[in-house]
């Protein structure tokens, strides 16, 4: 997505990474499908490197190109990790005009949108919140 349109006439962009008004949710209900595959995930690759088999679960998961990278450990489980979180979490954005909450819903690019009880922005998803 690249742009936002909100009830209010604001559009948000999402054009970069780090912004302070856009987030992510990871429903509850695959919360723990989620961790579990990470700690099972993490598991296999430890087993891998120790047995010397680092290439063939890599192969495995990922293309001969992506392997003949030769990523840092940090990097390939960064990746892989990532890519799984992609599957389960939806954005979520504030509109800094209005404070109206859009998340997405279980189909890419639609959102439902939710009015602030008390009709300001909230900077909820902010590292710095607003007064």
């Amino acid at each position: 997505m690249s742009k936002l349109g909100c009830a209010c006439g604001n559009t948000i962009p999402d054009q970069t990474d780090n912004l302070p008004y856009k987030g992510h949710i990871l429903p509850d209900v695959h919360h723990h499908a989620f961790f579990e595959w990470i700690a099972q995930e993490a598991q296999s690759y430890v087993t891998a490197v120790r047995e010397g088999q680092t290439n063939a679960w890599l192969l495995r998961r990922f293309t001969r190109s992506y392997v003949d990278l030769k990523l840092s450990d940090a990097d390939v489980l960064n990746d892989h990790i990532y890519a799984k979180f992609l599957e389960f979490k939806r954005d979520m954005y504030e509109c800094d005009h209005c404070g109206r909450i859009h998340v997405e819903t279980h189909k890419d690019n639609l959102f439902v949108s939710y009015a602030p009880d008390n009709q300001k922005t909230n900077s909820v998803l902010s590292d710095a919140p607003g007064d």
